[in-house]
């Protein structure tokens, strides 16, 4: 079972609670800051530096390396695949925002 569940929108953990949200193509955390953005097949920081390319099954970091699979990131979260999924996985389980 997942950890975490993922509607499109809004990423749920276990319990049920808001852990952070898609608003349009962009991440933000549950106190409404912005992480960062979601553009094509990128994924970037809140100052638009590229962090992630999503092929559709591979993630690969910004220098082209691949970090993990669509895969192994839908173990961890419940939810439709794509490009938002990544985008959760990475802000808010890889680097885990401060409350």
């Amino acid at each position: 079972m997942a950890e975490y569940t993922f509607d499109g929108f809004k990423l749920r953990n276990a319990s049920g609670s808001k852990v952070g949200e898609l608003e349009g193509s962009y991440v933000r955390a549950p106190n409404a800051a912005l992480l960062g953005e979601v553009q094509g097949n990128n994924i970037r920081d809140s100052r638009g530096k590229k962090l992630l390319e999503f092929d559709g099954k591979n993630i690969k970091d910004d220098r082209g390396k691949k970090i993990t699979t669509i895969d192994e990131i839908k173990k961890l979260i419940e939810g439709e695949s794509g490009i938002e999924l990544v985008a959760m996985w990475y802000f808010f389980i890889v680097i885990k925002p401060p409350r």
